[in-house]
């Protein structure tokens, strides 16, 4: 049984290691060159290795490659690099669309091309490329060289090459600190922002005023609980308005607030119902000494 296991896994990995090594296979390589009017100045059938020579093109004719991929696997990549043999050694990649049957072709109209192939009379090696993911090796075919005649009227312009050299050194400009208003001035409207409410107790005081409410709510526990948790919220609701102005962020002011506003909800809720049973209480009782 080892044995015969041993088999399938060597079996189902020689498999494997073919499908994975396995070449493209490349047929019906064809590449022409026609003239505007239609007419065909040069075909050629061509077979790996095989490579093409003296091929000449001018600036307004037509160049038609095709091929035939034999594999069943669809290429990922299909195209022809060409590379101009001077000083510049521009290239130029023209893909070809390859469809389910694994055939592929493209045409080059060099009147509407890359500019490359318009700047002067320049000879490009073309190297066709073959390529996916499973199949290891790549197809790589030198088909040989074209001559393209450059324009006779308004060629190409070849940019001017781009000169990389270090720039003036950056000097980072920080924004001075805010600068504070002075203390002193600061504690001045401060006082005066205070003065009406000093005024307001000491009004309060004048007047004579009973704070029957509170006594109430002495009397009452749960109501005395409900009015401190109401007023300690709203204090430390204005304690955390005051923490965002100085120092603390906005999500945590957010996170304080949501929780600080439920527990002013409740104990507010609490407290202004019993505010309102006992003025109710009292109305009942002042209605019934008028009668």
């Amino acid at each position: 049984m080892a044995k015969f296991s041993s088999l399938v896994l060597v079996a189902v990995l020689a498999s494997l290691s073919s499908a994975i090594a396995a070449s493209w296979n490349v047929n019906d390589i064809n590449l022409s060159v026609t003239a505007k009017n239609g007419a065909k100045k040069a075909d050629h059938k061509l077979e790996y290795p095989y490579a093409v020579e003296d091929l000449k093109a001018d600036n307004s004719d037509i160049l038609k490659f095709s091929f035939k991929v034999e594999n069943k696997e669809r290429p990922h990549q299909a195209m022809v690099v060409f590379q101009s043999q001077d000083e510049f050694q521009d290239e130029i990649m023209v893909a070809a669309a390859v469809k389910p049957s694994g055939k592929g072709r493209f045409e080059i109209n060099f009147a509407k091309a890359d500019p490359k192939f318009r700047y002067n009379t320049r000879k490009f090696s073309m190297t066709f490329l073959v390529g996916g993911s499973k199949v290891e090796e790549p197809f790589k075919y030198a088909l040989g060289h074209i001559e393209v005649q450059g324009p006779s009227a308004n060629p190409a312009v070849r940019p001017s090459r781009v000169a990389y050299e270090a720039l003036d050194e950056i000097h980072h400009q920080f924004r001075a600190d805010q600068k504070l208003i002075n203390r002193a001035v600061s504690g001045l409207f401060s006082l005066l922002v205070l003065a009406p409410f000093a005024a307001l107790f000491l009004l309060w005081s004048q007047l004579g005023i009973k704070f029957e409410p509170l006594k109430a709510m002495a009397q009452r526990p749960l109501e005395l609980v409900a009015g401190l948790v109401f007023f300690s919220s709203l204090a430390a609701i204005e304690f955390v308005f005051y923490s965002y102005w100085t120092h603390v962020t906005l999500f945590p002011v957010l996170q304080y607030l949501g929780v600080l506003s439920l527990v002013a909800l409740v104990s507010g809720r609490s407290v202004l119902s019993s505010v309102q049973t006992r003025r109710l209480q009292r109305t009942q009782a002042s209605s019934k000494k008028d009668l």
